[in-house]
């Protein structure tokens, strides 16, 4: 759904790998290469992937698997990979392409949360997938504790690729208040964006002047409720919700905001944090003691967990010193870490690692 495939298989193909991308008719709109390289205005959860196309023209090394769920699409897609030295899947590929008799890699970025403790045929299926599977990429540092609970062979940590010339600091029209921008999807239990509304009250509460710009998705009821938070908080007025944006556009909001706040209770950031850092903007997250291990380093952001965490991050965020500081040293970091060349070669090294065993 974050564009791993797309931004992955660019970055394999500029030092040389004959690499290539089959995506899912199926897929969520945000999952698709139109959502990254266009500007769309349209339902994410409604995408017409044949209507894109007309507007889209795939590079030669994308391919799209017309799949409606009947068991010779399912046969075709076995024929597809016959040419291929070795699968880099994602989820949740790995439930009917651990059968495909190739070698493979399994690319965790958060299908694991929902998969420990599944008990469907498919979650079954996709616990078989990882504990057979040549190596698993991991992505997230706070999932690591739930990898130790599951049976696997080997992990490596190789974070998302980021492409730091597309994602990167734009000279945008400045309003005179401070916007924060939470682009995270409204689901609570998982993000916590229930703190965040409640912080940014205190925040207006205590005569700080700010826009907050939310963006409408989710599902209903957690947008519903959102919606109904913000009135009862009596914030409505601060609150600015936007339709999803697809990438062009959301860079461009990520540098109109002066702070980004993203999730409050996994531990560890997604494509939106560090997309956010690779344009040179501050981030409000949560982040735990696993990034440290994993990077080798704690990603340069404002922690935060509770609401008087992000509240006290909301007015530190008031020196404009301090957010240009943040930016560049979030930026940096993208680069150090996450950038597409050097997430790239650590792939490579493991595809090589592999097929010599």
């Amino acid at each position: 759904m974050a564009e791993n495939g797309y931004s992955l298989v660019k970055g394999l193909r500029k030092q040389g790998i004959d690499a290539e991308l089959i995506i899912n008719s199926r897929d969520f709109g945000m999952a698709m290469p139109m959502w990254e390289d266009l500007s769309l205005h349209q339902d994410p959860y409604k995408f017409n992937i044949r209507e894109a196309l007309k507007h889209y023209d795939l590079p030669e090394w994308i391919k799209i698997w017309w799949n409606h769920q009947k068991l010779e699409d399912y046969l075709s897609l076995f024929y597809m990979v016959k040419p291929y030295d070795l699968l880099h899947l994602h989820p949740q590929s790995p439930i009917y392409m651990q059968f495909a008799s190739k070698p493979y890699i399994i690319h965790e970025a958060g299908w694991i949360r929902a998969l420990i403790n599944g008990t469907h045929s498919a979650e079954k299926l996709g616990r078989r997938a990882y504990a057979r599977a040549d190596a698993i990429v991991m992505t997230n540092p706070d999932t690591y504790e739930l990898l130790m609970k599951m049976k696997y062979r080997r992990e490596v940590f190789i974070p998302f690729a980021i492409d730091t010339e597309k994602y990167r600091p734009i000279k945008v029209d400045k309003k005179e208040d401070l916007l924060f921008f939470h682009p995270t999807r409204q689901t609570w239990e998982v993000k916590g964006n229930y703190l965040l509304f409640y912080a940014f009250a205190k925040f207006i509460e205590a005569g700080y002047k700010a826009k907050l710009r939310c963006v409408r998705w989710g599902f209903d009821e957690e947008i519903a409720n959102a919606i109904d938070l913000i009135k009862k908080l009596k914030i409505e007025n601060y609150v600015e919700w936007v339709e999803p944006y697809s990438k062009p556009d959301l860079i461009k909001a990520y540098n109109e905001s002066d702070a980004v706040f993203d999730q409050f209770l996994l531990g560890s950031s997604g494509t939106t944090g560090f997309e956010t850092m690779s344009c040179g903007k501050p981030l409000v997250i949560y982040l735990n003691d696993w990034n440290q291990k994993c990077f080798g380093e704690m990603p340069p952001v404002l922690n935060a967990q509770t609401v008087e965490q992000i509240f006290r991050a909301m007015v530190t965020l008031q020196s404009s010193n301090l957010r240009k500081k943040l930016g560049e040293m979030g930026r940096e970091f993208v680069i150090k870490h996450l950038h597409q060349d050097i997430i790239a070669s650590k792939i490579i090294k493991l595809y090589e690692e592999v097929l010599e065993r």
